[in-house]
């Protein structure tokens, strides 16, 4: 989508062949030494070139220099250029060169070369970093262009869709791509590195406005398969929080009446790049039935009967891979839905059954809707990631609200929860990968609208993080764990006694598969929530009386166990000498009233 263009000023460009050969140089800071070299040979007797007008979408160009093989300086000048591409707008420099020498003659050959320092070919995202390579419009079948990029091998794994990867080799802490004329057609976007941190600072307006108590709730960020929260700071501290079922961490403040509040929030989110090994895909019969019971029936937005349900069974195969199908409605999607960006100004959500009715007056929430009734028609989990999307030098923001986006996650056996961007998808086909430039503020799915960033009850009060601000962080803030267990364990008789387990989370990660280890008995928890309390009780006799006094919250990996907290177990026995009290009471008022009867 970025170009790089030669434009010979003074003569048609198939009277000249170029062979071009272009290095990008990118430094650790992002600025990146280009040095273009040409030779071209003139194919006519008598045409020559005057001038040359080259054109990249780079912010700034310095230290402009070209000059002739032999060392004879060419004069070049750059300016800016604005340019378009449908809706988007943005400016490239075009650089011109003054030839001094005229080259003229059938078969006549000279070389030159260009080198400048360019800002704005790379996007750094905390830790990832992504390089723009233009693509090349010089026309001629005879022409042959080559690119080298070459970056830090601090940059990481280089992620590249679109095109197989590139022949590549190291050298001197550097790492050296090659790209071939076939495979700049479109130009490529390069994404270095696994993850990216997003730093997001919410502010939430909590109003109660009626002259009774109420609870508010405001929802914090879940973790996915390819997102992690922090959650560095949560002010004024909440009365409770919890995790709902699809994993959004949900915060309630009892506010009084006629009270008014601004939560303010500090979050990381470590965003992680992930290729789906889609070959290991099962059947639509070896989805778990939990799932297909909580994320494929029919709601107000994601209607999977009538139209929508009968599009999608024309698509699909049961006994094809659910990954074969999932590609199927999400290629059918993008081609179906045409972007209507009028529509943002009063963007109504109008549903699966209407997007699909009315085409070409889409924006993400339809594309979003769409595929995910169509998946559900068909029995594939699906749901429906809500949040910020980075789009760089593509879409210029002012804020968060400007960027807020909808995509779909879809569940496969065999991969799991799989992240699709049909809006998305026509530009960059990121089919079988998740990318760095999305970021969850809550996830849809037992409900095709909550929750919502600020709600009464279950009851969306519409605030569209107009007071929220995100950037890019170069790593996550150091965790301080501080995760607590205490157990109680009220002794009523020799053998039989009563235990209170107390927990609370951490005040920064929401955690899953959390358990308490009692000795040799484990007491499953299930998922917390940051700053979550949890009680739990339960009636232990018989020999486990007397095991080990120590108890551990602990979170299970599957491979391994990590102890968050641990504790001696306190013993109180005042339940046992107060039960043991009242039975010697009342043995001893049967022996006086015995023996006030005898006499």
């Amino acid at each position: 989508m970025l170009s790089f263009a030669a434009e010979p000023a003074t003569a048609a460009q198939d009277s000249f062949t170029y062979d071009t050969s272009v290095t990008y140089r990118v430094g650790a800071d992002g600025v990146t030494d280009v040095t273009q070299e040409y030779e071209i040979t003139n194919r006519t007797a008598r045409q020559y070139l005057t001038e040359l007008k080259l054109s990249t979408p780079v912010e700034e160009v310095t230290g402009l220099a070209a000059a002739y093989a032999d060392g004879a300086k060419i004069p070049a000048t750059s300016a800016v250029k604005p340019a378009s591409r449908g809706d988007i707008r943005y400016s490239n420099q075009q650089i011109r060169l003054v030839f001094p020498r005229q080259i003229y003659g059938a078969g006549r050959r000279w070389a030159f070369r260009v080198s400048y320092q360019a800002k704005g070919l790379v996007e750094s995202k905390g830790g990832a970093h992504t390089v723009f390579v233009p693509s090349i419009e010089t026309g001629g079948e005879g022409d042959d262009y080559r690119v080298t990029v070459e970056v830090p091998e601090g940059f990481g794994r280089l992620h590249l869709a679109g095109t197989q990867q590139p022949r590549s080799s190291r050298r001197d802490g550097r790492q050296f791509y090659h790209f071939s004329k076939q495979d700049l057609a479109k130009g490529l976007a390069l994404t270095f590195g696994d993850r990216s941190v997003y730093r997001a600072n919410f502010n939430f307006p909590l109003r109660n406005r009626s002259p009774w108590p109420r609870t508010l709730t405001v929802a914090l960020p879940p973790n996915m398969n390819n997102q992690s929260v922090y959650v560095n700071s949560l002010e004024p501290a909440p009365t409770a929080t919890r995790l709902d079922g699809d994993g959004n961490v949900l915060a309630d403040y009892r506010l009084g009446p006629n009270q008014s509040i601004v939560v303010r929030t500090g979050v990381d989110a470590q965003v992680k790049y992930l290729e789906y090994d889609l070959g290991a895909s099962g059947k639509r019969s070896d989805i778990p039935a939990d799932l297909v019971r909580r994320y494929t029936g029919s709601t107000r937005y994601w209607q999977t009967d009538g139209e929508v349900g009968a599009a999608a069974r024309r698509l699909t195969d049961d006994n094809a891979p659910v990954a074969s199908n999932v590609r199927a409605m999400y290629r059918y999607v993008i081609e179906k839905l045409n972007y209507n960006n009028d529509k943002i100004k009063f963007n109504i959500r109008q549903g699966a059954a209407a997007a699909l009715a009315n085409p070409s007056n889409a924006v993400c929430l339809e594309y979003s809707d769409l595929l995910v009734a169509m998946l559900r028609s068909q029995g594939i989990p699906a749901r429906m990631p809500v949040g910020y999307a980075y789009s760089g030098s593509l879409k210029e923001s002012k804020g968060v609200a400007d960027s807020l986006h909808s995509w779909v996650e879809a569940y496969v056996p065999g991969v799991g929860w799989m992240t699709l961007d049909p809006t998305w998808g026509e530009k960059f086909d990121q089919f079988g990968r998740s990318d760095l430039d999305h970021f969850a503020f809550a996830v849809w799915g037992e409900q095709d609208r909550l929750p919502g960033a600020v709600m009464s009850g279950r009851r969306d009060t519409n605030y569209q993080y107009e007071a929220a601000s995100v950037e890019f962080a170069g790593d996550s803030a150091p965790l301080q764990p501080d995760a607590s267990i205490t157990v109680t364990r009220f002794q009523i008789l020799p053998l039989v006694a009563l235990e209170r387990i107390s927990v609370r989370a951490d005040r920064q990660v929401a955690s899953g598969n959390n358990q308490a280890l009692i000795g040799r008995t484990i007491l499953p928890l299930g998922s917390l929530a940051p700053r979550q309390r949890l009680v739990t009780r339960r009636l232990v006799w018989g020999s486990d009386w007397s095991r080990p006094d120590e108890a551990r919250l602990a979170r299970n990996g599957g491979e391994q166990v990590q102890v968050l907290a641990s504790t001696r177990v306190k013993t109180d026995r005042r339940p046992m000498v107060l039960l043991g009290t009242l039975l010697a009471l009342g043995a001893s008022l049967a022996v006086i009233k015995r023996r006030h009867r005898h006499n």
